[in-house]
């Protein structure tokens, strides 16, 4: 009955004029009139002659920001990026939602957005759910479950966070912020994301123009709907869209600024079809329920349309097992008493903690093929004697295999990313996602997120403070980029 009255009321705002975004834009040009390799010129005052320009400096990174005050050609007014120190001037800090790392990358390149430091791999937490993973990067209490509708062990019931949202509830981590979008919104962003972007892009910028703090945080939210309609070219649209935003912010305040960007997760940009969960799971003889009355009940969790979902079960090992038999189910994890085990068609593996350090053990299969990454880690003397190592060493060594921090990620996982986690966690394979059925009706997937492997994990930051220098996990960054960030207090 919830469902069906979200679906009504969805359907209802979509027929509305609401759904798509009223607001004005960025004033900034999208385009500037010229780009070379050591300028970029703007008519920031529409009056179709550059008054504005991004040169490079003797480094050769774009760093003086010039003024033609009077038209004639010539700068009047000369600022440099360089001159203004971290501690001197305002910190913007913008979260985007789901924006792969090596396209970002590759924009970097291209663009030359050189005002900023190069970006670097930020790899989150799994499974790469927004919300789950910014409560990490901004240090808050973890969520209730992995998604807002959850199944509550404690209580024996489903928690339905999705009508406290829309009636104005705030996660943890959002308090943090300084400006996103209302839950409703969010929603319709997905629906219209191109007319929700282009005016987030300017209520973000007038949230930073209102701060009193030194320290500001937005979060764009719309770029989700960018990427899972418009895939590849919603990408591009919205590192436009960023491009613009960083240079209004660069011109208004003369330089006297420090902005950084980061993402939540990846993105698969790749179209897919959805898969049952609950019909493999009956198929296999267990009973889709909302409660756990018996041994072969499940209670599913499925969220939007994504590469992940979890189940609830008294018999993880065998629902893991019949899941993954299915060739739509990548791989399964589950807990097997004090070990997490990671399952896929060919086998299992485990993971161990012992004294904070981190061991990986095929069981049947090399699930992940780590055996190359043990060989280095023990040729390197990493390795202690029972096969342990670091949690430091294993993400230095796995950072850009195919699964990245798995170790790391698959405990934390099942070990206090929420308060109520899934006996079962599932990614699918490629070409394939969960979710409800019903979301079908809004949107046709372009792309996709929630695994665990390269594509669906990794993300970066880029900043202009000089701060970040390696490849680092989500809770790292803001320490990193801003060491007088504060997760306690509320803008």
């Amino acid at each position: 009955m919830i469902r069906t009255t979200l679906i009504v009321l969805v359907l209802a705002l979509a027929a509305l004029p609401a759904c798509t975004a009223r607001g004005p834009s960025l004033a900034f040009p999208q385009s500037p009139l010229e780009r070379t390799e050591h300028l970029i010129a703007f008519d920031a005052d529409h009056d179709g002659i550059a008054e504005f320009s991004v040169r490079t400096g003797p480094d050769g990174r774009f760093d003086v920001l010039g003024y033609d005050d009077n038209r004639d050609g010539s700068d009047d007014r000369v600022y440099r990026l360089s001159d203004y120190a971290n501690e001197d001037v305002p910190h913007l800090i913008i979260l985007l939602d789901s924006i792969p790392y090596q396209e970002l990358a590759d924009r970097y390149e291209q663009a030359r957005w050189t005002w900023f430091d190069p970006p670097r791999k930020v790899i989150p937490p799994f499974p790469t759910m927004s919300g789950v993973i910014f409560s990490r990067i901004l240090h808050a209490p973890p969520l209730g479950g992995m998604i807002n509708q959850y199944f509550d062990r404690e209580r024996g019931t489903i928690t339905n966070r999705i009508s406290q949202r829309a009636g104005g509830a705030e996660n943890p981590w959002e308090q943090r912020l300084h400006y996103r979008l209302r839950y409703w919104e969010n929603g319709l962003s997905f629906l219209e994301p191109r007319s929700w972007f282009r005016v987030e892009l300017e209520r973000a910028r007038q949230a930073f123009e209102r701060s009193p703090d030194r320290v500001s945080i937005v979060y764009l939210a719309s770029t989700a709907g960018m990427l899972s309609k418009h895939g590849a070219q919603g990408l591009q649209e919205v590192l436009d869209g960023l491009e613009q935003l960083c240079l209004s912010i660069l011109h208004s305040r003369r330089g006297a600024v420090k902005i950084t960007v980061m993402a939540d997760h990846g993105h698969r940009l790749q179209r897919g079809r959805r898969i049952d969960l609950p019909s493999l799971l009956r198929h296999a003889g267990f009973y889709p329920s909302t409660t756990l009355a018996s041994d072969n009940a499940a209670v599913v969790e499925l969220d939007g349309l994504v590469n992940y979902a979890g189940v609830h079960t008294r018999q993880p090992a065998q629902v893991a097992g019949a899941l993954v038999s299915n060739p739509e189910v990548e791989l399964a994890m589950y807990l097997e008493q004090d070990h997490v085990i990671v399952q896929s068609r060919a086998g299992r593996a485990r993971v161990d903690l012992l004294d904070a350090r981190l061991k990986y053990t095929p069981i049947d299969a090399d699930v992940l093929g780590y055996q190359p990454v043990i060989d280095t880690l023990r040729a390197a003397g990493k390795l202690d004697a029972d096969g342990f190592a670091s949690d430091r060493d294993w993400f230095d060594a796995t950072v850009d295999h195919h699964w990245p921090d798995a170790p790391a990620r698959l405990w934390e996982a099942f070990h206090g990313l929420a308060v109520n986690t899934p006996d079962v966690m599932i990614t699918t394979a490629p070409g394939c996602y969960a979710g409800l059925a019903s979301m079908e009706w809004f949107i046709t997937m372009a792309s996709t997120h929630g695994g665990f492997d390269q594509k669906d994990s990794a993300t970066f930051v880029m900043t202009m403070t000089g701060r970040a220098t390696r490849p680092m996990r989500s809770a790292e960054v803001l320490p990193i980029v801003e060491p007088t960030f504060s997760p306690d207090r509320k803008p």
